[in-house]
């Protein structure tokens, strides 16, 4: 059965502005930042390279809410995003939309700047409604050279939360990106924003994911083993992408989480569910590899796509021990012991 190749489209990312980039390297660079400030900082400095994102969403499968390549699937968890954020998820409800529009004052305590000054700023226009990125900019500014940490810290991740994070606008923080950050539970939100716009242009073909492309980046790069990164070859992404396989997403050390996860699994009827077990069957194998023929997975012709079938392999089977009529059993037993030992 050949492989329909499916059209290809490019679709575009939200930047960093610069000015951010600057900022945040002349803040880290003067002080000692928090580490969770740190983890943000990182995400401003990563290089969103468009040609990879674009490469890995050609293999999003709107049927299955994943990424499938040739013989695995890729999908970006809250846990993954945690760790790359360095924040927890929060036990509590993630942001909805239903959240009514803060109070001046809790944006003010979120920021441990005055509520006048807030006051003075805040832009409220039906939708575009937050604070103005340049009065941010201003503040910041006034900060350092108060040496301010606490309010410094705050206002440099409201920016990044507005920016990077959560961008809709460029001149304003909005109101959105204002809620997420006074409920301290970012995670669910990021994810959630990035699978749901992916999934919606993936399905037109164009147009701009909403979302934190750097966090994106930075996901999948840590799936791919050095020598994809590396790219000593000089090949394109496409030509590394499409070429990786199961055992090379092994090599990234995410299997050791995996299998420290799957063994705190507790299951019902194990007898008919089988032992636990990390390798997957070629059962799965087999029906990742429909799915790529099926939903037609832009592979080049010359690399093969095939199911991974395990060689059959003939059990032995062993004649049970029956004792002869005259053999004492019980020194026999003894004597298995004492070898055995």
């Amino acid at each position: 059965m050949g492989i329909k190749v499916r059209k290809p489209f490019c679709l575009s990312f939200k930047g960093v502005p610069t000015s951010l980039k600057i900022l945040c390297d002349n803040v880290s660079g003067a002080f000692v930042l928090s580490e969770s400030l740190n983890r943000l900082i990182s995400l401003v400095r990563t290089k969103g390279d468009e040609t990879l994102l674009n490469t890995m969403i050609r293999f999003y499968d709107p049927l299955l809410h994943c990424f499938t390549y040739r013989d695995f699937q890729l999908v970006p968890t809250l846990e993954e995003f945690s760790s790359i954020l360095g924040l927890p998820v929060l036990d509590q409800m993630p942001y909805t939309g239903e959240e009514e529009i803060p109070k001046l004052k809790d944006v003010a305590a979120a920021l441990h700047l005055p509520r006048s000054e807030i006051k003075k700023v805040w832009v409220n226009k039906g939708d575009y409604t937050g604070l103005p990125i340049d009065f941010l900019y201003s503040q910041v500014e006034i900060l350092i050279n108060a040496a301010s940490m606490d309010a410094l810290e705050k206002v440099l991740a409201f920016l990044i939360y507005g920016q990077v994070l959560f961008p809709r606008y460029d001149k304003i923080v909005d109101v959105i990106a204002t809620k997420i950050f006074i409920g301290n539970n970012p995670v669910p939100t990021l994810l959630g924003d990035l699978l749901h716009s992916i999934h919606h242009r993936s399905s037109k073909g164009k147009g701009y994911v909403l979302g934190c492309a750097p966090l994106l980046h930075k996901w999948f790069i840590s799936h791919l083993p050095r020598s994809v990164i590396k790219n000593e070859e000089g090949g394109t992404w496409v030509q590394r992408i499409t070429r990786l396989s199961y055992d090379d997403i092994d090599t990234t050390g995410k299997k050791k989480l995996f299998i420290r996860a799957w063994s705190k699994v507790k299951k019902v009827c194990t007898r008919e569910l089988g032992l636990r077990n990390y390798i997957p069957s070629d059962i799965y194998f087999r029906w990742i590899y429909d799915r790529v023929v099926e939903y037609g997975m832009p592979y080049p012709s010359d690399i093969p796509v095939v199911p991974r079938v395990t060689p059959l392999v003939i059990p032995v089977v062993l004649e049970p021990y029956v004792p002869a009529p005259n053999e004492d059993l019980t020194a026999t037993v003894a004597s298995l012991r004492r070898e055995k030992g």
